[in-house]
């Protein structure tokens, strides 16, 4: 039965019970009573709580209660007590696979004809056989054990496979009482198998993933709490790893694409990890892992590269070209938490402070991260209000010309000034509209805002550039670009000097075809188009030369290092040099030093952007800037 004493497995005469009907439904009330004493004590005790009870119409009945993570386990089963007349008659003529066993050694000191009914052995071939010559090593241990408590004056019930004479292994239900004879104890047998096959399904069909067959929240849980309570693992961790915008390749490729996407990282997981590594997936793009003896923060980051170097190494589906990038959330039990709830929760508080940093971070939680799943909640219903409520603003960061410094533009960027937790950084609340659908009207209010302000620098100086960042679900929107042209005649900026970012990301993302065909549209209204975080993605120069591409923005992870790093100034250098070959402009962004400003320069980059020039700012603090032009 599971924790609410529902049925989940019969066995034997089932009487009026049902599978999922509860056991005091089905109870007498003189039942009841006998029974829920003894699972009183078993659950108080967390262990096996053996006893005997005279049962209605049953007679004198042996109870066996036996507590687990899964449920609870409860056999009834007559008390048969014989006397030297009877003993041997009723041995003969048992339809119970009955033996005499030899529990010190484990043999088979005699067996009953219903051994050649079940399993095709007659008396002779299986008298005198070793126990443990007949059952696979995997089950030894629990027969071993059982053997032992019988020792100990015990009942014992356990299964086990079995070998039968066909050569296949039958699965059966043992229940052994101690003996008067020193060593020699009566057993009986059942053969389960087939109720066993369909357990098997059953507990598998509730406990594994139905895509990836991986286990799933359930099992997980369970999987905790027994490596918390057996002890044999000592400190283990939890890692909680989350796609990041995986929904773009569900847009992309449909379902069918995204769930092969899903078995690929899943088989990509089992690979990166340990055969005792226990792997989960908890529900869409999350995955979650159990590794036994990770128990330090260098453990735990150096499994975390170890994954994240399997998950975003590109791979190819239909002809497209795809590179995920994933976050990770850790925990170290029992450090972190001492019940499955606990730690699940604070590895997806971990997880979520790690897409909040960037993609591809990993995060070891620490006391004081409190985002929990209702903090998120509640903060995703408080986006969908934010710009009715005047909480959204666009701070706007300068762009200047590589070598004099001129300033040529800003980009706009949004920022949620929330009403009651003040700023809410932008990494926390865009990936939230991203994966809530909700960029898609908060993009739409970026644009109407940033031409509308570019309209008015631009009558002061008329050649000055604003970017606006476009989101992937926008450029998947079939009505974007009778919005731009709306926009465009509403605000009255110029087009020439308006640019309109798409993260290479998701641009890979897109579908080829479609996504150049919105982009030309795009190119015929005279505005800009950059490839933002670019380095980020394996985009092939091939493909980004049959877009009409103006500018590439080379990401900041490649520019901060770029003066200690040699691999970075040359990756750098690489992409100006075949940016150039292509006619596309380049742009610098997160510089800071000015020697990464001069070494940028001397590469070939044609603007900079950084806090070397300016942080973004409100649009009240830009005339001063417009004045140092």
């Amino acid at each position: 039965m599971d924790h609410q004493l529902r049925f989940t497995s019969i066995e034997g005469e089932a009487g009026v019970a049902r599978l999922g009907e509860s056991l005091r439904s089905v109870c007498s009330a003189p039942v009841w009573e006998a029974i829920h004493d003894g699972l009183r004590h078993a659950l108080t005790t967390r262990a096996t709580f053996s006893y005997e009870a005279e049962l209605p119409e049953l007679g004198r009945q042996v109870i066996e209660i036996v507590p687990d993570v899964a449920g609870i386990t409860v056999s009834i089963q007559p008390k048969v007590v014989f006397s030297s007349g009877n003993a041997d008659e009723f041995f003969q003529q048992s339809t119970e696979m009955l033996c005499l066993l030899e529990i010190f050694s484990g043999t088979l000191v005699r067996v009953n004809p219903a051994w050649q009914k079940a399993l095709g052995y007659t008396q002779q071939s299986l008298d005198g056989r070793k126990l443990f010559e007949l059952i696979p090593d995997e089950d030894r241990l629990e027969v071993t054990a059982a053997l032992a408590q019988v020792s100990q004056g015990s009942i014992a019930r356990f299964g086990c496979r079995f070998l039968a004479a066909s050569g296949e292994f039958h699965y059966l239900q043992w229940s052994i009482a101690p003996g008067k004879e020193g060593g020699l104890v009566y057993a009986a047998a059942r053969d389960i198998t087939q109720t066993r096959a369909v357990e098997l399904e059953i507990r598998r069909q509730t406990h594994r993933d139905a895509l990836t067959d991986l286990l799933n929240r359930k099992a997980i849980e369970e999987a905790i709490l027994r490596m918390l309570t057996s002890g044999a693992h000592g400190a283990f961790g939890v890692l909680e790893l989350a796609l990041d915008r995986f929904k773009w390749v569900n847009e992309a490729l449909g379902q069918d694409g995204g769930d092969q996407a899903l078995l690929i990282i899943a088989r990509r997981l089992g690979a990166a990890l340990r055969a005792e590594d226990v792997i989960g997936r908890l529900e869409g793009d999350v995955f979650v892992a159990l590794l036994p003896g990770v128990a330090t923060e260098a453990d735990v980051n150096s499994v975390a590269q170890k994954v994240l170097e399997a998950v975003q190494t590109p791979f190819s589906l239909r002809g497209i070209d795809i590179r995920l990038t994933a976050c990770i959330g850790m925990v170290i039990a029992p450090f972190h938490g001492t019940d499955p709830k606990t730690l699940l929760e604070r590895a997806d508080t971990a997880m979520y402070q790690a897409k909040k940093a960037s993609r591809g971070h990993v995060t070891l939680w620490r006391d004081g991260m409190t985002l929990s799943g209702i903090e998120r909640l509640a903060l995703e219903s408080r986006l969908s209000q934010a710009v009715d409520r005047g909480e959204m603003l666009l701070h706007y960061q300068p762009q200047v010309a590589a070598g004099t410094g001129q300033l040529v533009g800003y980009e706009a960027l949004a920022r949620w000034n929330h009403q009651q937790l003040g700023m809410i950084p932008p990494d926390t609340f865009i990936p939230m509209a991203e994966d809530s659908g909700l960029i898609v009207p908060l993009g739409h209010w970026v644009m109407r805002e940033a031409f509308g302000q570019a309209a008015r620098w631009q009558q002061v100086l008329s050649g000055l550039g604003v970017s606006v960042n476009l989101s992937g679900r926008q450029l998947a929107q079939p009505q974007l670009t009778d919005q731009i042209k709306e926009l465009l005649a509403a605000s009255r900026a110029n087009p020439e000097h308006m640019d309109l970012e798409i993260t290479e990301t998701d641009l890979m993302q897109q579908d080829e075809a479609q996504v150049k065909d919105v982009l030309f549209r795009i190119k015929d209204m005279g505005l800009q188009l950059s490839v933002d975080d670019f380095g980020m993605g394996y985009t092939n120069f091939g493909r980004l030369a049959k877009l009409p591409v103006d500018r590439i923005k080379i990401d900041r992870s490649f520019v901060t290092n770029i003066c200690e790093n040699a691999a970075d100034e040359a990756v750098v250098k690489a992409m100006v040099d075949i940016s150039r070959t292509l006619g596309m402009k380049v742009v610098a962004e997160g510089v800071e030093t000015l020697e990464q400003f001069d070494k940028l320069t001397a590469m070939g980059c044609d603007i900079i952007q950084g806090y070397l020039f300016g942080k973004p700012s409100l649009p009240l603090d830009v005339p001063r800037l417009l004045t140092a032009r």
